[in-house]
């Protein structure tokens, strides 16, 4: 919350039509600047194996964390983003895709494959988004 700067400058990026995908700290950032809050957790998230469920499938994927932080749910604007993913322990945030953006973030971290690459398809669907954007 104290970067508030960078919150103005991602808010900039929020208002354009740039592809975003946002992780961890990007995440949390993305929700500030679009007026969600966050607060901290007594403990955070830590280390791997932490499933995370994405909740247009259904799938659990085994995640890695490092975070003190959450979204509170409360506070998602639901006219600007939806819940994507959640924590299969705790039921926190784990991802948020904006509506009418080409914004999807997550509060895990996908690069860190602590499985056999789960969540790979999560960088496909960024590229993929990111070509149709140059098309457009």
């Amino acid at each position: 919350k104290e970067c508030t700067e960078v919150i103005k400058e991602i808010r900039k990026l929020y208002e354009s039509d740039t592809p975003i995908f946002a992780i961890c700290l990007g995440h949390q950032l993305m929700a500030l600047a679009t007026g969600a809050d966050t607060h901290k957790m007594k403990y955070g998230h830590r280390g791997g194996n932490h499933p995370v469920k994405d909740l247009e499938t259904g799938r659990v994927y085994i995640s890695s964390q490092n975070h003190g932080y959450v979204i509170k749910e409360e506070t998602i604007d639901p006219d600007v983003a939806e819940v994507s993913f959640i924590n299969v322990n705790d039921k926190t945030i784990e991802g948020l895709d904006y509506k009418n953006k080409n914004i999807r973030t997550v509060q895990f971290h996908p690069e860190a494959c602590p499985g056999p690459q789960d969540t790979n398809y999560l960088f496909d669907e960024f590229m993929d988004r990111m070509k149709g954007a140059k098309n457009a």
